[in-house]
């Protein structure tokens, strides 16, 4: 293990080994090669370009990935900017901007998620949801106030680009490249290449000629 310490940021550099404890005064965090962190950690920044994981409950403002991270644990990151391959078990943030692989194992609860790629989820929860598909996603329960699923158009067209979902639930839903088998919404714009298997609906729903809805019922105010 190298590690580089700087008084003036009280940063971190480091670029291999397995870690059980960091320095207390440690506030920013700088990964470059194959590291795995035991213990809980609470800091300003993460970055990280190599191989990281997490096996404890990781505090941050910031998280930046560019490599591999892995965080095992519960995590509470104020924003978190992924341009690698990110695998969370479950956390709390408040913001995600992510242009490669997103897997959540369990449940993830935000304020605006923003993605570009590949998300793998068993529950999001978030109040504005955008997700541009650039090959098949996943996600079990998806519950927001503001959906919008679409295809990423730069991408390579030979790839299947789909999200399947069980469940999706938010006030405004525009949704294209989506399998689902529930959709409850309050207006629901159904677009290209979707095919849900029921939907609900509070105030108006649209459906594209290219779309498969196979039952449509509408709920009432009070539901």
């Amino acid at each position: 293990m190298a590690s580089k310490q700087s008084q003036k940021l009280h940063s971190i550099t480091l670029t291999g080994g397995n870690i059980k404890r960091l320095e207390k005064e440690c506030e920013l965090l700088n990964i470059r090669g194959l590291v795995t962190l035991y213990e809980e950690v609470r800091l300003k920044k993460i970055s990280t370009h190599g191989y990281s994981t997490f096996h404890s409950h990781v505090a941050a403002d910031i998280l930046k990935n560019t490599g591999t991270c892995v965080i095992k644990d519960h995590c509470k990151v104020k924003e978190i900017v992924s341009a690698g391959n990110l695998k969370i078990k479950n956390g709390q943030i408040s913001r995600i901007k992510s242009s490669g692989k997103l897997t959540i194992e369990q449940i993830l609860q935000l304020e605006q998620f923003d993605s570009i790629g590949f998300v793998q989820a068993k529950e999001i929860h978030s109040k504005h949801f955008h997700l541009k598909l650039s090959g098949k996603s996943k996600i079990e329960r998806l519950i927001a106030d503001e959906i919008c699923v679409k295809k990423d158009r730069a991408s390579l067209s030979l790839i299947k680009k789909k999200l399947t979902c069980k469940y999706i639930k938010g006030r405004n839903l525009q949704l294209s490249y989506t399998d689902a088998e529930i959709v409850e919404g309050d207006v629901v714009v159904v677009g290209n290449n979707c095919e849900i298997q029921t939907l609900y609906y509070k105030e108006k729903y649209t459906i594209s000629p290219n779309a498969k809805v196979h039952q449509i019922i509408r709920r009432s105010e009070k539901e």
